[in-house]
């Protein structure tokens, strides 16, 4: 068994059983031709530290049987390990590579219920953090004492193409809401745009995000009239992302403009491990250290003494927290 199974906390759920077993033919002929040191190996190793009663306890016991939780998040940790973070990608790879199959005993989870599976454990990421972190310092494998701070965005789930400024917004807005009303009586609007959503329940979905869109984009036009008026930009090209309207929007790395989040991690200097991590709305990972730095002590049980920050994103707070908390940057 791979983890901690949790039976005594959950006893009324029933988990599949995955197709091979350890005597299973199949499964031992691979572990003979996978090398001692794979990767396979070490996660398979790493998952018997882990108390995944969490895991265990989100399932409610009713349906059909689910897949082992235990087998797919040794699947996951393997993908994540590898670049791979789509469950799209997770579904193609165990339908292919052989490691997966040794992993999770020839189980073959269909994609949706990969996806199924990420919404499932993504509310619990810090929980299994927070169960990993203290073991590393325990055990020595990271004395929390030098963290580095760096940041990468990422594209947001939302077109670069649907950019709305003041003058196009408040208009789509008002035809949202008039083919919402239209749907309350159950009649489909005559004439729908291109760009509006086809049923009635995406309509709905569709303008609560055109309201939050809204909402962002009246706090950004009051933050830029507070500029001084040099460095003021044009109402007309201050815009929001529709389809994620709490989406910062700056240049990716390929230097194109388009909706984005930023994610920085704290990464241990002298170990391979990240010590925190978060998602910001904005463009680039200035101001993120505090933020960081607070989220690192709780996770870990201990405080950074010593940051190491890219000097572009060092501002004079960062300065004055660090000689607050007696520690150096």
């Amino acid at each position: 068994m791979v983890g901690d199974q949790g039976h005594d906390a959950k006893t009324v759920v029933h988990f599949a059983e995955p197709p091979w077993k350890v005597q299973s033919a199949p499964w031992r002929q691979i572990d003979a031709e996978l090398p001692h040191d794979h990767l396979a190996r070490e996660i398979r190793q790493a998952m018997t530290h882990l108390d995944l009663t969490w895991l265990y306890d989100s399932y409610a016991g009713r349906g059909k049987a689910p897949h082992r939780p235990d087998l797919m998040l040794a699947i996951v940790l393997f993908e994540t390990r590898r670049g791979q973070r789509k469950p799209s990608q997770w579904f193609q790879d165990t339908q292919e590579n052989c490691a997966l199959w040794w992993l999770g005993f020839g189980m073959r989870p269909s994609r949706s219920c990969w996806y199924e599976f990420r919404d499932r454990t993504g509310p619990s990421l810090d929980t299994l953090h927070e169960h990993v972190l203290p073991q590393a310092v325990e055990e020595v494998v990271s004395r929390v004492e030098r963290g580095a701070l760096d940041g990468s965005a990422v594209a947001a789930n939302a077109s670069r193409r649907r950019l709305s400024n003041d003058e196009r917004l408040p208009r789509r807005l008002a035809q949202l809401q008039a083919a919402c009303q239209a749907d309350a009586p159950g009649h489909t609007p005559d004439d729908v745009p291109a760009w509006m959503a086809t049923t009635s329940h995406t309509r709905t979905a569709q303008y609560q995000r055109y309201r939050q869109a809204q909402d962002h984009l009246t706090l950004w036009q009051a933050a830029n009239q507070r500029r001084i008026p040099s460095e003021r930009r044009s109402p007309a090209k201050i815009v929001v992302s529709t389809g994620d309207p709490a989406a910062a929007l700056g240049l990716d790395k390929d230097h194109v403009f388009r909706p984005l989040y930023t994610i920085p991690t704290i990464r241990d200097v002298d170990s391979p491990l990240s010590l925190s991590y978060d998602v910001f709305a904005q463009a680039t990972d200035a101001g993120t250290l505090p933020p960081m730095l607070a989220r690192t002590a709780p996770m870990t049980g201990r405080r950074v003494h010593e940051g190491l920050v890219d000097r572009g994103s060092v501002t004079g707070v960062d300065l004055a927290m660090c000689a607050a908390e007696g520690g150096r940057l």
